[in-house]
């Protein structure tokens, strides 16, 4: 299925977080078969240090189309609306004179458990 932006997808979400969705904002090419996903996540999980969750949104999510599609289960018939930070963070993330940062690992819900397995990934201690 041909991802594009304004779609809206259910991933495999946390027990309890079953509405929390990754809506697509932009899709940035680089040649034929390089793609990255600028999502957003919204009803997204946050766990506090007492252990007690919220919903949260996290406005700009870039992935690699292959970590987006490992991270999607099924796309919604309507589009939700973007965060109203996206296209701040998308412009920031454009102009990084570091680069474009991009995950490379799958989103399950929780944004600091992604950065922990992507970092675990960089340092090649990864199971994948």
């Amino acid at each position: 299925m041909d991802l594009v932006a304004g779609q809206s997808w259910s991933y495999r979400a946390p027990r309890g977080f079953e509405t929390s969705r990754l809506l697509i904002g932009a899709i940035a090419s680089f040649g034929d078969d390089q793609h990255i996903v600028c999502a957003a996540a919204v009803h997204a999980p946050r766990r506090h240090a007492d252990g007690h969750l919220e919903r949260v949104t996290i406005p700009f999510l870039p992935m690699t189309e292959a970590a987006f599609r490992s991270s999607i289960v099924d796309r919604d018939e309507e589009a939700a609306p973007l965060p109203a930070a996206f296209a701040e963070k998308l412009t920031a993330w454009q102009n990084d004179p570091k680069g474009l940062t991009t995950f490379t690992v799958p989103f399950e819900g929780f944004l600091d458990q992604m950065i922990a397995q992507q970092m675990a990934e960089i340092a090649g201690l990864s199971a994948a």
